[in-house]
């Protein structure tokens, strides 16, 4: 349910600014809104310090704890955390600065390997001077064979599949028409002792990353005390001024905070107007739910959707068609204990909502697999004798002619799906005359419905379907504007009734996908099973076993992955478009995010 929002406007005098910006963030219910574009240097220092601490404690999450690590407890009290953020991000530069310099070590290393330790600038220095110029080269056999015949040349043991050759010549420009090898400018044990010392810094990072892996938390609280601050200072620097008395902020809260607020507000002295909010494309949408409607939540912040303000609340219908889709895309009772095991295994690192919905989802999944006798692809187990009383065939994945029914009962459910939709709109326009407008689009649904049927499936559509098209066009083309003008809006309504109608049909059509996907689902897991046991279990050696149960592993996992993947394109877009789009939300709405001091109001 879309809370209903109240608009206030909140005075302060300028010398209390601070206290009542901190009041308000303990109180957690106003949704603040610019009066003026926060900006000034402290914005951006705590900008960059959140950053930098947002880094720092990803430097500890990413660091394990070596085996020679202190497991003391460490105390914090009277520790700076933004020194330690400084001394963690200064260690991640010095920890890149030393790889970087490993791996150069490591590549002038190799060239000792090809050309041995003893090998030496200086002594190509000394042929130089009397006047012989030396080059390397890594060739392969068949660039070996192109060499000119004229060069002097030495050839060395093979290394990796290429030849070591050094040119010799008394002319300084003298070069092969092949990349040379580049000379180390330091001695074999130089660089060893570079690689040990920069191996002993890197152990002196990690010694250093295994003590500040005790101060997890308390960066941890020291990255909500700089959001407190960044968002004080935002809203602050947000606040209207009158001559430098008075400073006033404007926002909105839910109707069922007002008490709260205004015992607050005049306990603080505070000057405040709340009104009826004006501008609708402003206020923010503040959903609430029972706890079993609310574990849609996380689907919902994935799509990352939000409704109106002055729309409708999907919640509900989201949830219990998703639930559908979901069960009817992936179509397989293992799959879904698959997804139920998981979820009980990962519980405790799950949020509730999250958990809930999972369970939801598992649960429908498996529900719809043994009714249909999907069990991993496997023919074989839904013919065992409890598990085969339980399959209704007209919707059994395997051994009956049942597409037309499972067609049929797509289209079914896209009509009573889009039927829904306009069926709270008539509930929603009850006082108005467009709500006669959605009870003709509910006869044109169930008329485009026995469209489809007849010419899909060839089913004959009832004598009397005609009358709803009649009908519903009438009531939509009477009533579906509200207009000073009669014949303009029914005129607008009639020529956008065709294209409407073609958009209608295509809807229902849409749902198909529940079937053909579904079928697909369980068609490719039994080839996976095909695949990989042609002959069954009988007869099969340990390592044919083992090699089968790879296989099968790893293609009912891409299975699985594929199903996952069409319910986010298919479950949703049936939702997201054919439903909301009869429905009339756009998902248009900002959510509501009441300014909150963490600090003072940890969940």
């Amino acid at each position: 349910m879309i809370v209903r929002m109240k608009e206030i406007l909140l005075f302060t005098s300028a010398h209390s600014v601070d206290a009542t910006i901190q009041k308000i963030g303990e109180l957690g219910v106003v949704d603040i809104k610019e009066v003026n574009p926060p900006s000034g240097d402290i914005i951006e220092r705590c900008l960059q310090d959140i950053d930098d601490t947002h880094q720092a404690l990803s430097i500890l999450e990413q660091h394990e704890l070596t085996d020679k690590a202190n497991n003391d407890v460490i105390d914090t009290n009277g520790k700076d955390p933004k020194r330690i953020v400084g001394r963690l991000v200064k260690s991640k530069i010095v920890k890149q600065n030393i790889y970087k310099t490993l791996e150069d070590v490591n590549s002038q290393l190799e060239f000792f390997d090809t050309w041995g330790k003893k090998f030496h600038q200086r002594e190509l220095d000394y042929l130089k001077e009397k006047g012989i110029f030396v080059r390397l080269y890594m060739l392969s056999k068949s660039q070996l064979k192109t060499l000119p015949k004229d060069r002097v040349t030495v050839t060395f043991t093979e290394k990796e599949g290429k030849i070591p050759l050094a040119l010799f010549s008394q002319n300084a420009k003298a070069r092969l028409n092949f990349k040379e090898v580049a000379i180390p400018d330091m001695p074999y044990s130089a660089l060893q002792d570079i690689k040990k010392r920069k191996e002993r810094q890197l152990e002196q990072v990690e010694v250093f990353l295994n003590e500040m892996k005790g101060f997890e938390e308390l960066l941890s609280d020291y990255s909500h005390f700089l959001n407190d601050r960044l968002n004080s200072e935002t809203a602050l620097d947000s606040m209207g001024d009158i001559e430098g008395k008075v400073k006033f902020l404007r926002g909105y809260l839910p109707k069922d905070a007002l008490d709260g607020f205004t015992s607050v507000a005049k306990k603080e002295h505070w000057g405040y107007s709340i009104t009826e909010p004006t501008n609708m494309d402003e206020v923010p949408v503040y959903i609430k739910n029972p706890k079993w409607i609310s574990i849609i939540n996380p689907m919902m912040k994935f799509i990352d959707i939000v409704p109106g303000y002055k729309e409708i609340d999907v919640s509900i219908y989201f949830l219990v068609a998703f639930a559908l889709f979901f069960a009817m895309l992936v179509g397989d009772a293992g799959y879904g204990v698959i997804f139920l095991i998981l979820a009980i295994i990962f519980r405790k690192k799950m949020a509730s909502q999250l958990r809930a919905l999972i369970f939801v989802l598992s649960g429908s999944t498996i529900i719809w697999g043994v009714l249909s006798g999907t069990y991993f692809g496997a023919e074989q187990i839904a013919q065992l004798p409890f598990l085969k009383d339980l399959v209704i065939p007209n919707i059994a994945s395997f051994g009956v002619d049942n597409i037309n029914f499972m067609m049929h009962l797509s289209f079914l459910i896209g009509a009573i799906h889009l039927t829904v939709a306009h069926g709270i709109r008539v509930f929603q326009f009850i006082n108005s005359i467009k709500a006669l407008s959605e009870v003709g689009w509910i006869a044109l649904v169930w008329g485009l419905f026995f469209i489809t049927e007849q010419l899909v499936l060839g089913n004959p559509a009832p004598s009397w379907y005609n009358w709803l098209f009649i009908v519903g066009a009438t009531l939509v083309a009477l009533f579906s504007k509200e207009s000073n003008s009669f014949f303009k809006s029914m005129g607008a309504s009639i020529a956008n009734l065709p294209l409407s109608l073609i958009s209608g049909f295509s809807d229902i059509v849409s749902y198909v996908r529940l079937f053909a996907v579904g079928m697909a689902t369980a068609a490719v897991a039994a080839s996976f099973n095909n695949m990989a046991l042609p002959d069954g279990i009988a007869g099969m050696g340990i390592l044919d076993f083992v090699m089968a149960a790879v296989a099968l592993l790893l293609g009912h996992t891409l299975n699985i992955a594929l199903a996952l993947m069409a319910v986010m394109v298919h479950g949703i877009r049936l939702n997201m478009l054919e439903f909301a789009g009869h429905l009339g939300v756009q998902f248009s709405g900002e959510a509501y995010k009441p300014f909150k001091l963490m600090v003072n109001n940890k969940e």
